[in-house]
């Protein structure tokens, strides 16, 4: 009894001890709380401010024509090179923080980006926080073809079409078809363009054929364009592969669509034909109206035949035929990159030109591509500092 009753003191004081380092723990992670709070609040709000700064590069390079703009034609300067601290407050007027700004490279197509947020400001004390983010900035460009339809090869107008480029000369002015080898018309078939008499098809005005490929090729898209538009469309999922059929059970949805080789490596003139997209689009394929809006880029041929308007851009790396009802707005480019068949339009939909020449619909598809710089796809990257 005796020696229990000495236990007691020691295992007593034992308890205390455990008591007084939880204790201790507790306030100590009780301390630290705040300061880990404030560190993620710092780090949000850096966060914030780097996204703050690429927008505000996104809209300089959108408004060259801003004092506060970046022309296209040369390097960016103060304070987009990055020598610059751009403060931000709150609305109460008390400093939160700022950016530094880094656009790299000229040009009207291709950017690149890196925006520093800074919390509470470019120089300060050790608990600073800062977010790095680096992205590539691009703007789509519209090939602006010296003609409504523009043919890398030959080219065959059927009996009785129209081919139309007279009503817009927003772009300058334009021949009704352009190819780098022979046009064939078809009886009764009228081409007309802006330079030719509105009143007689098929002058030499309307017709340019016998064009130096290099003029083709200087206007097409480059194998990084290509990459950047098949980019954008990755990210709204209209990126297809090798034999793709539009039609009433799979539409066509408006915007960038890409289609690109089965193998999805980049088209060349050693691409293998059997590696080349092979698209159709067909009745029903833009569902109700029979409008698509947008623009096509296919890495192979095209084949339009259904009662469908394409109302923007349709650019194919090989050979397009259009034939039945179906009508294009905007612009067309072949690039004959294999085939030495002539492109065919033999299409004649009802009350219509087979293709029209439009400027602003092949520009903006019809208001379904961005006329503004964005971010590519794929480029967008984070550092924390």
């Amino acid at each position: 009894m005796p020696a229990q009753r000495g236990a007691v003191l020691p295992l007593t004081m034992l308890i205390l001890l455990v008591l007084s380092v939880v204790l201790i723990g507790l306030s100590m992670l009780t301390r630290q709380e705040p300061l880990i709070a404030s560190n993620h609040v710092m780090i949000v709000q850096a966060q914030a401010l780097a996204e703050a700064g690429l927008e505000r590069a996104l809209w300089a390079l959108s408004t060259p024509e801003s004092p506060d703009g970046i022309p296209w034609s040369a390097r960016a300067a103060a304070p987009y090179d990055g020598s610059q601290f751009i403060g931000v407050a709150t609305e109460f007027g008390a400093m939160l923080g700022g950016f530094r700004l880094t656009v790299s490279g000229e040009g009207d197509r291709q950017r690149e980006l890196t925006a520093v947020g800074l919390v509470p400001g470019d120089v300060g004390p050790l608990g600073r926080a800062r977010q790095d983010i680096s992205a590539t900035l691009i703007r789509l460009r519209f090939p602006a073809p010296p003609a409504g339809l523009a043919v890398r090869g030959n080219l065959t107008i059927g009996d009785g079409v129209t081919v139309d480029a007279r009503a817009d000369g927003s772009c300058g002015d334009r021949a009704g078809t352009w190819s780098s080898g022979v046009t064939t018309v078809g009886a009764g078939a009228q081409i007309q363009g802006r330079n030719g008499d509105a009143t007689i098809p098929n002058e030499p005005a309307d017709i340019h054929q016998y064009q130096a490929v290099g003029a083709f090729d200087d206007l097409a898209f480059s194998a990084a364009e290509l990459q950047a538009l098949k980019a954008v469309a990755r990210v709204r999922g209209t990126y297809y592969q090798g034999a793709v059929t539009f039609d009433a059970s799979r539409r066509i949805p408006d915007g960038v669509i890409f289609v690109d080789t089965f193998s999805g490596q980049p088209i060349t003139d050693a691409t293998p034909i059997p590696d080349l997209a092979s698209v159709s689009i067909d009745d029903g394929a833009a569902g109700p109206g029979g409008s698509f809006r947008g623009w096509i880029i296919v890495n192979g041929s095209l084949s339009v035949a259904g009662e469908v308007t394409l109302q923007g851009l349709t650019y194919v790396a090989d050979r397009l035929s259009q034939t039945g009802g179906a009508r294009l707005v905007g612009a067309a480019m072949a690039g004959h990159v294999r085939s030495t068949a002539p492109t065919l339009v033999d299409a004649r939909p009802a009350g219509h030109a087979a293709l029209e020449w439009s400027c602003e619909a092949g520009r903006t598809g019809g208001g379904r591509i961005p006329q503004r710089w964005m971010v590519k796809p794929g480029s967008y990257r984070e550092v924390a500092g």
